[in-house]
């Protein structure tokens, strides 16, 4: 059921494209059989393999569906789940877990040396008075923030009421910096909900409509940029409204030109017939490049992992004891 309903899918977007596809499917006929050929059947195996190539259309789609969903999805949901610091209150006791055998002292002493250690990290810059700040430009500090913090809120529990306080600056510039927000194409997540409905209609509930479906999750929290992201983004490239959302503006946009015609010396005319036929093509470019949108939502998410989460993304393995030990080892 999942491969007939998949060719009926391309079939669609190759009658859509049909006379793209047939220069297209002419460029890479294979060689006729001429006599030498049919004398050294191996020869024309080999120049069958060079001419079929590399399909990068299929490559992209496992690259999207398989590496995105399958991979990339767990560790996306489990970040945005866990990246928050923990906070100590009643409901969450059962995770604090005091080290034995520490002096008050010397939990302070090691909650200072995590502090410092965190400062050396961040990065400083001129406030607008000329005083000196420090702040999260990237995402392996706010990892290692995050670690250190909830090591101390956990396992230290410093009663020192200067470190409490550096704690606590700390803490709310994690929490500003790291806020995400969403940075996405909207053009992109109608495409590939418009594409689900498409799957969901022709070919009902299937296994490829729950995966896409997944495909679009991924896209829309892949997509959550942090706030030190989202300034360096606009410091190297600037604003803009976006490459996707230019592309299908520009075709909607191309459907209102108008067309006139004069024959000889009467008057202007709207010439009816061009602009039916530029709004049909209009059209069809729309739905092609709609349909390609929908396809690449996942791909587009794997996209947005390695800008968004490459540097920050937190894996259940590692343990706040596993980083302190590898941070400071005793």
């Amino acid at each position: 059921m999942k491969s007939c309903f998949f060719r009926r899918v391309l079939f669609l977007i190759i009658f859509l494209t049909i006379g793209a596809t047939a220069q297209l499917s002419a460029q890479n006929q294979s060689e006729p059989v001429t006599q030498e050929n049919s004398q050294n059947p191996e020869l024309t195996k080999e120049k069958s393999k060079e001419n079929k190539g590399v399909d990068w259309f299929e490559v992209i789609i496992l690259v999207g569906y398989l590496g995105g969903v399958f991979v990339l999805l767990p560790i996306v949901i489990y970040t945005n789940r866990k990246e928050k610091l923990f906070v100590p209150n009643s409901n969450n006791q059962d995770q604090i877990s005091i080290i034995e055998g520490l002096t008050e002292e010397q939990r302070n002493q090691k909650a200072k040396e995590i502090l410092e250690q965190i400062e050396t990290r961040l990065t400083s810059f001129k406030g607008e008075d000329g005083s000196d700040w420090i702040t999260i430009t990237k995402g392996s500090q706010a990892k290692f923030m995050k670690y250190g913090l909830d090591y101390i809120n956990k396992k230290l529990n410093p009663t020192d009421q200067t470190l409490v306080e550096r704690i606590n600056e700390f803490s709310n510039v994690y929490n500003d910096r790291t806020r995400r927000v969403f940075t996405g194409s909207n053009w992109v997540i109608g495409c590939s909900a418009a594409l689900a409905l498409l799957f969901f209609f022709t070919g009902g509930i299937s296994v490829f409509l729950f995966i896409h479906l997944l495909g679009l999750v991924f896209y829309l929290l892949s997509s959550r940029t942090t706030i030190y992201g989202i300034e360096k983004r606009m410091k190297y490239f600037g604003g803009g409204s976006g490459f996707i959302g230019g592309l299908m503006t520009g075709l909607f946009l191309g459907n209102g030109v108008k067309y006139y015609i004069k024959e000889g010396s009467g008057p202007w005319k709207r010439d009816w017939e061009t602009e039916g036929q530029m709004a049909l093509m209009g059209i069809v470019l729309l739905l092609i490049a709609a349909m390609i949108l929908g396809f690449f939502a996942a791909f587009l998410g794997v996209i947005n992992f390695v800008i968004n989460y490459s540097t920050s993304f937190i894996l259940p393995f590692k343990s706040e004891e596993k980083w302190y030990l590898e941070n400071f080892p005793q």
